[in-house]
């Protein structure tokens, strides 16, 4: 029997018929041809490793919809995007802020001019000085003119008061054109030209009263008309000068 060993390697020997089959390399030889091999020179086979064509991609259109974070379509008869009614509602409580320091500056005038010292006879227990008419009528009219005044020049400049200022908005007529001046000394006497009313009757007691609570039940419409006139939010002196307030 022979030995497994071999003297001249030094190493043992596998019995005969152990080892790999036909065709498999031998241990310490060479690799088949094209084994490891990448084809064409090197590079990898076509297509291996790569993604199919559109792969990971949306396909078209995919998270895009019609209209989506674009500007929002125009009501009917809008020349331009319509103000929120919160915005118009705070833009002229702005404004009035100003009629509200002229009138007090205006008023602390006239009671410094049309005020006399009041003073009560003892004998008779007439009473003497005291404001007069003029001291109850000038700071409403003057101060109601003013804000008229006031209206009329900031919209002629820009279409802008310095509450649309604020919240960019700016007065346009229902074309979208610049209105001309007829048409904003008519919306500026309707409002807030109607204070004036307020102030002409105020020396009156009994009628004095009936106008001011008229001239207030008006003012109150007048911002009513502004929620409620969807989609064009026109106030009445909007409606009656044929303007129109957009963002600017």
């Amino acid at each position: 029997m022979t030995s497994p060993y071999d003297p001249q390697r030094g190493q043992q020997q596998p019995p005969p018929g152990y080892g790999p089959p036909p065709g498999y390399p031998q241990q310490g030889g060479p690799p088949p041809a094209g084994y490891g091999q990448q084809q064409s020179g090197g590079q990898a086979p076509q297509g291996y490793g790569q993604q199919p064509q559109g792969y990971g991609q949306p396909p078209q259109g995919y998270g895009q919809q019609p209209g989506y974070g674009g500007p929002s379509p125009l009501p009917p008869g809008a020349p331009g995007p319509i103000p929120e009614w919160w915005e118009r509602l705070v833009a002229r409580i702005i404004d009035g802020l100003v009629f509200g320091v002229v009138y007090g500056i205006i008023f602390g005038i006239s009671i410094a001019i049309f005020v006399s010292e009041v003073s009560i006879n003892p004998t008779t227990g007439a009473v003497t000085g005291g404001p007069t008419a003029l001291a109850a009528v000038l700071p409403t009219v003057l101060a109601g003119l003013a804000y008229a005044a006031y209206d009329f020049f900031m919209h002629s400049r820009n279409g802008q008061t310095l509450g649309k200022m604020v919240f960019k908005t700016r007065l346009v007529a229902a074309d979208g054109s610049t209105p001309d001046q007829a048409t904003l000394i008519r919306r500026s006497l309707i409002y807030p030209g109607v204070l004036v009313v307020s102030g002409l009757f105020a020396f009156l007691p009994v009628l004095g009263a009936i106008v001011s609570f008229a001239v207030a039940v008006f003012t109150l419409v007048n911002v009513i008309f502004v929620l409620t006139d969807t989609p064009l939010r026109r106030a009445l002196h909007d409606k009656w000068a044929g303007t129109i307030v957009i963002k600017a």
